[in-house]
């Protein structure tokens, strides 16, 4: 299981701080910052990095953020701490990953580019809730998801359930950069659906 860290509210404030500075022009933004823990500090850090997954946890409200760490050594020793975009989760009795409701369904697309029978109406980092139409749905999918303002992102699933409206549930895999590209995207679309959270959690991720 990867490494986590757990902080409190004032503790994310405190960190996005950090991500954010005044003194950067309009079109910069800072994505981390230095860990300044001496040599021997870093270095254990470094091979922790090295062999497991470190994530930070953020439990905001019913939701639970976990930011994966990237960490890198600059020339002097340093190390810069970078947040990637987080998987989010509910909380409750057991997290569940986090679905975005779609206004407008999303057409998927072959590999080719041309758009398919099948529509998604709900999507998490790692599900799609498809309508297959009148076909029966696949047992496994192969193709593109087309996001707003985005490149397509390519994906293999696999069928997990179908729901009593008729739906089909996906279990997803993305393509390399893809899953981080999925993820910033589901982060953005959860600060615009909860503006409450702004205070507490970074604006704009690395990715």
């Amino acid at each position: 299981m990867a490494d986590k860290i757990a902080l409190t509210n004032a503790e994310l404030a405190y960190i996005k701080r950090l991500l954010g500075s005044s003194e950067l022009d309009s079109d910069e933004v800072q994505t981390g910052f230095s860990i300044e823990g001496g040599e021997h500090a870093n270095g254990l850090l470094l091979q922790l990095a090295a062999k497991a997954s470190l994530t930070l946890e953020a439990q905001l409200d019913e939701y639970c953020m976990r930011f994966p760490l990237r960490l890198n050594e600059d020339e002097l020793h340093g190390i810069q701490l970078q947040l990637a975009p987080p998987t989010i989760y509910e909380r409750g009795p057991v997290l569940r990953a986090w679905r975005l409701p779609l206004e407008e369904p999303l057409a998927l697309l072959s590999h080719d580019g041309r758009e398919t029978a099948l529509s998604v109406h709900e999507l998490s980092a790692h599900g799609l809730l498809v309508d297959t139409g009148a076909k029966k749905a696949p047992k496994r999918l192969h193709l593109q998801l087309p996001l707003p303002g985005e490149s397509p992102l390519k994906f293999d699933a696999l069928q997990v359930r179908n729901t009593p409206g008729g739906l089909t549930v996906y279990e997803v895999e993305y393509h390399s950069k893809d899953a981080e590209r999925i993820r910033s995207y589901l982060y953005e679309q959860h600060q615009r659906l909860h503006p409450e959270l702004q205070q507490e959690l970074p604006v704009k991720i690395a990715s």
